[in-house]
Parts: structure tokens; C-alpha cells; sequence
């Protein structure tokens, strides 16, 4: 049986909320490492990773199996090794970063807002309105 806090939405309103919570931690360690020489910028990806899990728990056969590939799928963290911005190797570009962050804040924001409008209906329903 399954109840609103396991349905296939709020997993995914819970892996998109961790995936921005690993690309802000990403962004933000670009940043702070923005003079460090031979610093290469990090990069997160999530979207990839989980359409290949669907497909091959699709292919396996089952919902459930899709239900557990969405609740145990993860971002990945990739290094640009073979992006420099100067002569020292540093791979950062800052104001490439900074607006990457501001994007990130709007997603986690549009995330938030979901997972607001979700509860509020419960919320609603519990009080009988």
C-alpha cells in the first residue's frame, strides 16, 4: 500500500531537493577555490544517472523496481579536468559560477514551493476543507 510520503512525486520532490542541495555544495566549493592554481571546477549531474536506472529497472519489469531506482538514485559530481580559465590551470570561471547559483537557488525554490503546495493539500484534507 502506498500513502502520499512514498509516492513516486514526493520521491522525486526528495531527489531533487538533494540533488541542488549537491550542485549549491559543488558551486560554492568552485568559488571558494577560485585562486587555488591547478583547481578544476566541479560539475553535477543527476538527470543522466536517473533516466539510465529507469530504463534498465524498466526493462527488468515492475514499478516497484522503478520505486526503489528513484529512491536510491544519487547526483554525480564530475571534475572538469580539461577546462583551465588562466595560466595557472585553475579551471574556475566566477561569473560563469556566480549565475549557475543564482539558477540553482530558483530551482531549489521551485522545489521548496512543490513540496509546500503538496503538504498544504494533506493539510487541507486532514482539516476536512
Amino acid at each position: 500500500m502506498s500513502n502520499f510520503f512514498t509516492s513516486n512525486s514526493m520521491i522525486m520532490l526528495e531527489r531533487a531537493a538533494n540533488f541542488q542541495w549537491v550542485k549549491q555544495r559543488a558551486i560554492l566549493d568552485n568559488i571558494s577555490n577560485a585562486d587555488t592554481p591547478n583547481y578544476k571546477a566541479k560539475y553535477v549531474t543527476f538527470e543522466e544517472a536517473l533516466r539510465a536506472s529507469i530504463t534498465q529497472a524498466a526493462a527488468m519489469g515492475g514499478t516497484g523496481d522503478i520505486r526503489e531506482t528513484l529512491r536510491t538514485s544519487v547526483p554525480v559530481v564530475h571534475t572538469a579536468w580539461d577546462e583551465s580559465a588562466r595560466m595557472d590551470e585553475n579551471g574556475v570561471n566566477v561569473a560563469e559560477q556566480s549565475i549557475e547559483m543564482v539558477r540553482n537557488s530558483y530551482q531549489v525554490q521551485h522545489v521548496y514551493r512543490a513540496i509546500n503546495s503538496d503538504m498544504s493539500r494533506i493539510l487541507m484534507a486532514i482539516r476536512g476543507q
